[in-house]
């Protein structure tokens, strides 16, 4: 009989918002295909939209029998530490629903601390439940801005393992709570979609395409990428072309950041993306670069490495993971002009990169079967009690 997993997550993709959290519906699948999966996902809603009855309590029923059950709990603004209490209570109630029908879960697997994280070491002390908790907040001092929240985090580090998704944010939770038990496991790299194309055309003489695929805020570092393509294009006679995937609140600024630089001719966005999408352009690109000021990992880097691509990546905690020698370059963070000479090293064929090697790079480590064996691995270290 297969041991029963319950998430409980607060980033979960829905019809509204298709790509939230869907590295954790990716573990959620794969899981599936050892344990007894079981998701349930708290949603913060307004207290209006709570009052008229806007959200319901529901349950989906997914591929590889995943039975997510979704909770609404109503936020009241200013008084977050509170709304933390309210989540808690809500989840009792609907774990105590859970139990009668399922019976106990084997083990409660949170995300995210606050309040998932919180609420699982609560759950896990009044029900006698073996409970771990995956960290993958950039950030991670985004749960630590008043003294409510820092008490909460420090008591689930001491209460329940965790998992870090790189090496960076584990010795960030070590340096907050020093006796929080800290194992580093990365994000799932999914290896079995993103693969390099069958047949690649020569493209002798042809521009250089650099490609980036991020959601459009401040931390991931844009406006740095722009610059050093205006830097690139004013040293270099080399043809190149420049494509921004994504959406977010930067775009408009970053739109016009291209006009003023005069960069319309070689640089495009080309808006939100579908994973099949994201594969095509990475597939497309000769180099993918990621300029982020701060990433726990960067699941992004891991896809377009298992398209065979190599990278150029800042040290901004999670690609230092990510890419090991002889799959790109890093580079320090809010440096242009690094990232410019990181660029005009391939526009003028001055590395050259296996692609085989890159894929494997990322198979060995984050793919699928990889991260089954590690997580089944920890699973087990819990049951035994090490």
């Amino acid at each position: 009989m297969r041991r029963r997993i319950l998430l409980l997550v607060n980033w979960y993709p829905s019809a509204t918002s298709p790509v939230s959290g869907i590295f954790i519906k990716d573990q959620a699948r794969l899981l599936a295909e050892r344990f007894e999966v079981n998701i349930l996902v708290i949603r913060l809603i307004g207290l209006r939209s709570a009052l008229l009855g806007h959200y319901r309590d529901g349950i989906e029923y997914e591929k590889g029998n995943i039975v997510v059950h979704r909770v609404y709990v109503p936020n009241l603004p200013y008084v977050p530490y509170l709304n933390i209490l309210i989540a808690f209570y809500f989840i009792q109630r609907k774990l105590c629903k859970y139990i009668h029908v399922h019976g106990l879960p084997d083990l409660i697997h949170a995300h995210v601390v606050l309040p998932c994280g919180w609420i699982a070491a609560r759950i896990s002390q009044t029900w006698r439940i073996p409970a771990i908790l995956t960290e993958h907040t950039s950030p991670f001092t985004v749960h630590l801005y008043s003294f409510f929240n820092r008490r909460l985090v420090r008591k689930t580090m001491r209460s329940i393992p965790v998992i870090a998704v790189s090496p960076a944010l584990k010795q960030r939770i070590l340096e907050f709570e020093p006796t929080a038990d800290v194992r580093v496991l990365g994000e799932i790299i999914s290896t079995r979609f993103f693969m390099p194309e069958e047949t690649v055309l020569p493209r002798a003489n042809l521009p250089k395409r650099f490609l980036t695929i991020a959601l459009l805020t401040d931390q991931k570092g844009i406006h740095y990428l722009l610059h050093a393509a205006s830097l690139l294009r004013a040293k270099v006679d080399c043809p190149f072309e420049l494509v921004i995937g994504g959406d977010g609140p930067e775009r408009q600024r970053l739109e016009h950041l291209v006009q003023e630089m005069g960069l319309t001719k070689i640089c495009r966005f080309v808006g939100l993306l579908d994973r099949t999408q994201v594969r095509d352009w990475m597939r497309w690109c000769d180099v993918f670069v990621l300029p982020s000021i701060h990433e726990t990992f960067g699941v992004v880097l891991g896809e377009a490495m298992a398209c065979g691509k190599p990278v150029i990546a800042t040290r901004c905690g999670g690609p230092e993971f990510v890419v090991e020698d002889g799959c790109g370059i890093l580079v320090p963070i809010a440096d242009a002009q690094a990232l410019a000479d990181a660029m005009e090293q391939f526009l003028l064929g001055q590395v050259q990169y296996d692609p085989l090697r890159i894929r494997e790079s990322v198979c060995a480590r984050f793919g699928e079967d990889a991260f089954l064996r590690n997580i089944e691995t920890i699973y087990n270290e819990i049951w035994s009690g090490k």
